[in-house]
């Protein structure tokens, strides 16, 4: 078997004193290697600094870095997609507003360590706020009236200092002896832990897709392994994450799955395409 494209991307906040939170989020490839950083206050989320700066990239093409004024004021947290997109554009190849918009995903897990500098007055109050915001977005939020277990429960504890949370998502495309090509992909974070495996021919048409749960939020979670079979006969190289999402069963489905999916059709279509990530 010989391995052909590995990336991997790893998303870390830690606590800057008692008023500030640092969201890094790292990307190392085969050909490219980055990061991207965001200072946001701990009770606000706006964003204080934010910048990026790549290393290595094919030819050099995307090596340099930026600070971005523009997004100072600018609240890290659900919908601010419109900010990053209107002060990051797509330079570099979008790689940098990704970087950035992984960094705002983990200050959004973070929060759960900070929820009471966030204005909840209890672990409670902080799940209840969840409960309804989040209702009906994923297999989890779909099921909460058969009394899942809580977010608190399953995480064990609800204080954690200086280091809030990490999150780590690794590709590899390898083919084998026989021309056929495989991914494989593995999401490991502070809350949840998933695996997908994708067997498919030189073509990148999926002939077997496999994977399972190690941790998540409650058992019912896991049943979303379900819909990895949905990718067999599928180039997935070709779907873009919308797509992916629907495939991976939406609300019935999970974030995590469909983070890692993409992940995965993108790796493979670098390999099929020669094309950047």
């Amino acid at each position: 078997m010989q391995a052909l494209y590995q990336v991997n991307r790893f998303i870390t906040v830690d606590t800057l004193g008692e008023e500030e939170l640092l969201a890094k989020s790292i990307f190392s490839s085969t050909d490219v290697e980055a990061v991207g950083q965001l200072i946001a206050d701990q009770s606000s989320l706006k964003i204080k600094k934010a910048w990026w700066d790549i290393y290595r990239s094919p030819d050099h093409s995307w090596n340099g870095g930026k600070e971005l004024p523009g997004l100072v004021g600018v609240e890290a947290y659900l919908n601010s997609g419109k900010d990053l997109k209107r002060a990051v554009s797509e330079e570099a190849g979008g790689l940098p507003r990704e970087l950035l918009s992984e960094c705002v995903k983990g200050i959004i897990q973070a929060e759960t360590f900070i929820f009471e500098k966030r204005g909840f007055p209890s672990p409670k109050a902080y799940e209840e706020h969840w409960d309804k915001m989040y209702l009906n977005v994923c297999r989890y939020y779909s099921h909460l009236g058969l009394g899942l277990r809580g977010w608190f429960e399953h995480i064990g504890y609800s204080e954690r200092a200086h280091n809030l949370y990490n999150r780590s998502k690794s590709c590899t495309v390898c083919r084998k002896g026989d021309g056929n090509l495989t991914a494989s992909g593995s999401f490991i974070d502070s809350f949840h832990e998933l695996f997908v495996q994708i067997n498919m021919d030189g073509k990148g048409i999926a002939a077997t897709a496999s994977g399972n749960y190690l941790r998540a939020p409650d058992p019912v979670c896991y049943d979303s392994r379900t819909h990895i079979d949905k990718l067999i006969g599928k180039n997935i190289s070709l779907f873009n994450k919308k797509e992916i999402g629907e495939l991976a069963g939406g609300s019935q489905g999970c974030d995590h799955l469909v983070d890692i999916v993409y992940d995965l059709s993108r790796a493979v279509g670098h390999v099929l395409m020669g094309s950047e990530i």
